[in-house]
């Protein structure tokens, strides 16, 4: 066998591996946004109380008119300003949330595969991202 049937060999193999990783993972996706530079970003907050102790904290990100990445963050007022104890992004193929505590692994939401996926991803997030405040405004932040 020559030396450029192994190469091809090799690089059906490695091609092979890549399939595989990403059909064995059937929560992370294939979706990668596209760089942050190349976006129209857009920012604003939302109280959730009356009290203006809980917002909600939208980052948006859009290319060619459609939305290609998104954070919203909850975030409580403290002494020191506001500070975020909880956020979704759709970074790494996947919608997800990084809980309050720390030492808790990012809860997948929804698998994204193509741009088209982001949008449904953030008609779910604007629901449970109440969800969310109203759960830690019960705890008392």
């Amino acid at each position: 066998m020559g030396r450029r049937e192994q190469h091809k060999k090799k690089e059906v193999r490695k091609a092979e591996r890549s399939v595989a990783r990403r059909l064995g993972s059937p929560t992370k996706g294939t979706y990668e946004p596209p760089n942050r530079d190349e976006c129209r970003h857009k920012r604003w907050e939302v109280a959730y109380d009356d009290a203006n102790t809980i917002r909600l904290q939208f980052l948006l990100w859009r290319k060619d008119a459609k939305l290609a990445e998104f954070v919203v963050n909850v975030q409580v007022l403290t002494s020191e300003g506001w500070k975020t104890v909880e956020h979704f992004d759709c970074c790494h193929g996947h919608y997800h949330l990084h809980p309050k505590s720390g030492r808790q692994r990012a809860r997948s939401i929804m698998r994204l595969d193509g741009v088209d996926d982001v949008q449904r991803a953030y008609v779910l997030v604007e629901q449970e991202a109440h969800e969310r405040a109203r759960i830690i405004r019960g705890e008392g932040a």
